[in-house]
């Protein structure tokens, strides 16, 4: 028996191709070709990706493989799935916020220091990534606040790229030793050694999460990217949402 998300899938080929479009499924993804403007607004193919769930670091790389090959890309999602992931594709599209500056959705993604460690959270509360406004740069600072307190500033969210901000950047770091350990530092001197991520977080320190920043995702055609459609099936009726 396929998997639930591949028969998804199908089932939106299936209708695709009732509605007139052709479909290389040798092809990967699965891409339909056709006047494509009544669904996307943009003429380009189709890629049928299917989403598995609704994290932004898995939206934002279906999106971004998508547009990588020249189609728009449409991600075929339950209905519950679908819902949680909208709010990211509207404007401001992959932010989570625009008031002066971009304010950033956090991802999964560790940020890597320049001296091999990770950054490290010591206190409760939400994250929060935004640019600060500036009307004298293209590349303002980028700010971490967690919990509305400030505890990190770099130069621009160009800061995050290879080799990473400098271990100074952030109080706390954690790396795993020889012997397996996982070492947090405060300020570059070992404050606790714990057997696993569990353990750390369990005593209060957490990795910081990496900021969605669009463009270090979606290197080209933006057009396409933006033009995002997704598609649901419930009950076996299809249904197109997308950002015209």
């Amino acid at each position: 028996m396929r998997p639930i998300v591949s028969r998804r899938r199908d089932t939106v080929a299936d209708d695709l191709q009732e509605r007139g479009y052709s479909l290389a499924a040798e092809e990967w993804p699965t891409v339909a070709r056709g006047d494509t403007t009544t669904i996307a607004g943009v003429d380009a193919p189709l890629a049928l990706v299917s989403l598995r769930d609704d994290r932004p670091l898995t939206v934002v790389s279906a999106i971004a493989n998508a547009a990588h090959e020249g189609c728009v890309p449409v991600l075929v999602a339950h209905p519950q799935t679908a819902s949680e992931v909208e709010p990211l594709l509207e404007d401001p599209f992959l932010l989570a916020g625009r008031d002066g500056g971009r304010e950033f959705v956090p991802i999964e993604d560790r940020i890597l220091l320049s001296d091999g460690s990770y950054a490290c959270l010591g206190t409760t509360g939400p994250v929060t990534w935004f640019e600060e406004e500036s009307r004298e740069t293209d590349s303002p600072p980028l700010a971490l606040t967690v919990g509305g307190d400030r505890v990190a500033t770099l130069d621009s969210v160009d800061g995050l790229a290879c080799p990473g901000p400098a271990a100074a950047t952030f109080r706390y770091s954690y790396a795993r030793n020889d012997a397996g350990r996982f070492c947090v530092f405060d300020d570059g001197d070992v404050l606790e050694r714990y057997t696993s991520v569990s353990a750390m977080r369990a005593d209060g320190f957490r990795p910081v999460p990496l900021p969605l920043v669009p463009e270090h995702h979606i290197r080209d055609h933006g057009r396409l990217a933006r033009a995002t459609v997704v598609a649901t099936v419930d009950d076996g009726v299809v249904s197109y949402r997308s950002r015209r």
